[in-house]
């Protein structure tokens, strides 16, 4: 438990330094290798993301992406993705109660546990 509360500490007083960030070209080969079964474009993807693009257009929000991204990758590719600010966002309960298997949503809920509360 003490590893854990460090690296807490280490996540809130630094950011996330533990990993290399992705460029932008590699977050949205990230996407597309997620969402394969889309016509919807990484670059479309990645707007929606970054709130730069109107979600309605393709009927897929942020909420959908971080739940997608959620289920197809590990931690550490996640925080080389998405900064401190956009895990907290991640974890809310709308993202998270669209998670399965359940111990993926109870996983995240207690990664939630951890860095935020």
């Amino acid at each position: 438990m003490l590893f854990l509360h460090r690296v807490k500490y280490l996540i809130r007083s630094n950011g996330i330094t533990m990993t290399r960030q992705l460029s932008e070209s590699e977050i949205k080969q990230k996407l597309k290798a997620a969402f394969w079964d889309t016509n919807i474009s990484e670059n479309d993807l990645f707007l929606i993301l970054t709130g730069n693009l109107n979600e309605k257009k393709f009927h897929i929000d942020k909420n959908f992406i971080y739940s997608r991204i959620l289920n197809t990758y590990d931690w550490f590719t996640i925080l080389q993705i998405f900064k401190l600010d956009d895990l907290e966002n991640m974890l809310k309960d709308e993202v998270l109660n669209k998670l399965f298997p359940r111990i993926l949503k109870n996983k995240y809920l207690y990664v939630r546990r951890i860095l935020f509360e």
